[in-house]
């Protein structure tokens, strides 16, 4: 995906007649403490740990409304804080909220299932995320698919 990142910003003012944003896939360095020694608590977050081992941000603001990835960091400070920590509604599910789409929805991982969820025209009580059916879609099974999500909108965006 960096490669198509790259690629996308390269044709980016030719396409669009206006230079880009900061658009990258940004891979988690190697060689310093790992995400779990930074952050224990991060166990607990499923498919998280590997996911984070491995990509550290995605920041693309102008593939569509936007496509982002938190940082890790990111993600643990908001969980609890300012990021819903349920699912409840269309579906009751203990989620991490882990991006958003640039448009004011929600990217989050479900904790019993793995699945990933689009979030969008909720509300917040507590860190409780009330969302009716027609907000909440299933758009991966997996953060792995996610991935290749993010990679089918960037491939769209390229054409």
């Amino acid at each position: 995906m960096g490669d198509l990142s790259s690629k996308f910003v390269r044709d980016f003012e030719e396409r669009n007649g206006y230079e880009p944003g900061e658009n990258c896939v940004v891979e988690a360095a190697s060689g310093g403490p790992g995400v779990l020694q930074r952050y224990p608590a991060v166990g607990e977050y499923g498919d998280l740990l590997d996911f984070y081992e491995r990509i550290e941000k995605v920041t693309l603001p102008d593939v569509g409304n936007g496509l982002f990835v938190d940082s890790v960091d990111d993600v643990v400070e908001g969980r609890g804080d300012w990021q819903p920590s349920e699912l409840r509604g269309a579906v009751a599910d203990s989620i991490v909220v882990f991006g958003s789409d640039g448009g004011g929805g929600l990217f989050a991982v479900s904790l019993t299932s793995g699945k990933v969820y689009s979030l969008e025209g909720g509300s917040m009580t507590g860190m409780v995320y009330e969302v009716g059916e027609s907000g909440v879609q299933v758009i991966a099974d997996s953060l792995w698919g996610f991935m290749q999500y993010l990679r089918g909108e960037l491939l769209r965006a390229v054409r």
